[in-house]
């Protein structure tokens, strides 16, 4: 078969693929090529018809890579086509049974081999109590055992925290009164002023209903907050279709019952609306052919439209909660459009959330915690039918756009860059860790994920400095105000949507390419103390005849004053290191590696594949990370560069050998 570059820019490649239990393999058979797939993220598989050149099929994946094949003749085109239908939907699409879910996730990856010990940190990463404890929550609001068991809301988390004075008459009414049981619970409090974000479900209003519980409960969150009597009430959705869902007998809360209370409408559209939108994006970014072409798909797919009112009303929660006014916010159900708001103004208020673990915290909580979907809007176990199909849509994918969106005006202010986004963005599909897998905290449980599956946290940990961000500055941002929502400050996330796309995006990241210069600074600044010294310990034999030299050379020379002057000079001058500690002060280089350290390190650039012919593997993207080897400055992979004992140098299999 022939692997084709949809751009035109590579050429043709014949090879073969390798379908396995967990990866779908393509290599070239000429070697040098080689692209692994991990089945979770195969989105969808389409095959056309036969034709002199042969017969054509497209693998378009959850994290947008497009695979477009060329087989000789069409019985190995449909049975290619078959089984990686299989791979990717765990069931035939044609097999209507009814099955236990839960015996359908049990057949991803994650539940492969897997180091309990190595994970108990990923799995134990956000403690409610621990949580709460740093935000400071006061003595009006505690943790409450009304979802013990997961008894009054099974999409809920078992802990909850609710004002102190509600009993629990007033919460069960609540619960009964909201759409699923999710009544109104605290998930963020703002300590300089107390003000509270809450989030829940819609109420079951239909046109006239109401709830003397719930209202008493909404009474008491507001007064919560000794420092304003006013609470807000923000609706995600349009006001047309909360309408709508009044015919339903659901809808929003009637402003006449809620004293104290003042209502607020944002247009964030549902999620049929947002799984259009993203095919039209996807479209756009692939296959217009003219700049008009692309700017009126753009346009068409309203994709910066969403970001822009997801944002919209983060920012008027933040800036609510900074004001003091707490905030109580919901959508339909409570795990979409709530998650995502609720998520991003807590991302601008605390600074803790914009930090590498933090924002892994704040997923925890307001993502897996509360109860978003994970595995009905990413089709984790495929979609038997049309209605499980309805309910595939990219929330999650959305949310990390926006993310970045702000980082892109506030980059000073996070400690972890894009690439953390993205890496984030494929786990979620790829199914390969258990961490987005199931639809709520109870299903996770119920499947013993902490015990069967990898953590993705733990993973991250691992290759924490290549998320890191060089122009971090942790003390300089508290609460991120006046972003800006206007139209033109919303962009194509290209470094996403076009990731595999070879030609459309620059060889390298820009983070990279300042993070690799500081790394070079520093290692040529230890070398040039390691010449120093050297030079010193040269002048000490000449000038003294070597009598005082023969302990000077056996100690590395740090018995030589003029050497220990001329390296604190040095150390003095050099900047702190950024990652963890691989520069930060002198190497302790033999006479050999000292001649060969080069001057020049290998461009970025032009860093196509993994120098070491051993490996040769292909950086697919700018996202894959490049690093250099310190003793020879080429380029490998992180699976051929190592980090010494003493955690000062990365060095390749080629110049480990060179003590």
């Amino acid at each position: 078969m022939i692997l084709v570059d949809r751009l035109g820019v590579e050429p043709n490649i014949v090879g073969t693929l390798h379908v396995t239990t967990s990866h779908v393999i393509f290599r070239s058979d000429k070697g040098g090529k080689e692209l692994w797939i991990a089945n979770g993220l195969i989105g969808s598989v389409e095959r056309g018809s036969l034709s002199a050149a042969g017969c054509p099929l497209v693998i378009r994946c959850k994290h947008f890579q497009v695979i477009n094949l060329l087989i000789g003749r069409d019985k190995i085109c449909q049975d290619l086509y078959e089984t990686l239908l299989r791979c990717s939907k765990k069931l035939p699409l044609q097999c209507l049974i009814t099955m236990s879910q839960i015996l359908n996730v049990c057949e991803l990856v994650a539940f492969e081999n897997r180091d309990v010990a190595e994970d108990a940190r990923g799995w134990s990463r956000l403690d409610w109590a621990v949580e709460f404890t740093r935000q400071g929550v006061d003595g009006e609001w505690a943790e409450n055992d009304l979802n013990e068991s997961y008894r009054s809301c099974d999409t809920y988390p078992e802990r909850l925290w609710l004002p102190v004075s509600a009993n629990k008459t007033i919460l069960l009414g609540s619960c009964r009164f909201r759409s699923r049981g999710r009544l109104p619970v605290l998930t963020y409090f703002h300590k300089p002023n107390g003000a509270a974000i809450c989030r829940c479900a819609q109420p079951l209003t239909g046109f006239s209903a109401r709830c003397l519980e719930d209202e008493k409960l909404m009474e008491l969150i507001g007064k919560a907050n000794k420092n304003c009597d006013t609470l807000f009430l923000v609706d995600t959705r349009p006001i047309m279709n909360a309408m709508v869902n009044k015919v339903q007998g659901k809808g929003f809360e009637d402003e006449r019952n809620y004293s104290n209370t003042r209502f607020h409408f944002f247009d964030i559209e549902n999620i049929h609306v947002m799984r259009s939108s993203q095919i039209k994006l996807l479209e756009a970014c692939t296959k217009s052919r003219t700049i008009a072409d692309y700017l009126r798909s753009l346009e068409s797919s309203g994709w910066l439209k969403h970001l822009r009112a997801i944002v919209e009303c983060s920012t008027f929660l933040a800036d609510s909660i900074s004001k003091g006014i707490s905030c109580v916010v919901h959508c339909s159900d409570g795990w979409d459009r709530t998650s995502q708001t609720v998520s991003l103004a807590q991302l601008l208020l605390d600074p803790f959330f914009r930090t590498i673990h933090g924002f892994q915290v704040l997923i925890e909580k307001d993502w897996l915690g509360f109860g978003h979907k994970f595995d009905d809007r990413c089709a984790h176990v495929g979609a038997l039918n049309d209605e499980a199909a309805k309910e595939i849509s990219p929330i999650f994918s959305q949310f990390l756009d926006c993310v970045h969106q702000i980082m892109r005006q506030r980059p000073r202010a996070f400690q972890f860059n894009d690439r953390y986004l993205i890496n984030i963005h494929e786990h979620v599909y790829s199914c390969q860790f258990g961490t987005f897998i199931g639809n709520c905290e109870k299903d996770r449980k119920d499947l013993q994920l902490g015990k069967r599956t990898k953590s993705l946290w733990t993973y991250l940990d691992l290759r924490q400095d290549d998320y890191f961000n060089p122009f971090y500055e942790p003390t300089t941002f508290s609460v991120l105000s006046g972003i800006d929502t206007r139209a033109a400050a919303f962009n194509v996330w290209h470094a996403l949507y076009n990731r595999f796309d070879d030609g459309l995006l620059p060889r390298e990241m820009v983070i990279d390419t300042v993070m690799t210069t500081m790394e070079h600074v520093g290692v040529l600044e230890s070398h040039i103390t390691a010449l120093r010294m050297r030079i010193a310990e040269l002048k000490c034999y000449l000038g003294r005849g070597g009598a005082c030299c023969g302990n000077s050379m056996a100690d590395s020379g740090h018995s030589s004053g003029t050497g220990q002057s001329e390296e604190r000079m040095v150390s003095d001058q050099r900047p702190p290191s950024r990652e963890s500690g691989i520069y930060e002060q002198g190497l302790p280089y033999s006479e050999e590696v000292l001649t060969r350290l080069p001057v020049r390190w290998q461009s970025l650039r032009d860093a196509s594949h993994c120098t070491s012919k051993s490996c040769l593997a292909e950086f697919a993207s700018a996202v894959d990370r490049r690093i250099h080897c310190h003793r020879c400055g080429k380029v490998f992979c992180r699976r051929c560069v190592r980090v010494t004992a003493d955690e000062r140098e990365r060095i390749c299999e080629g110049c480990r050998g060179i003590s």
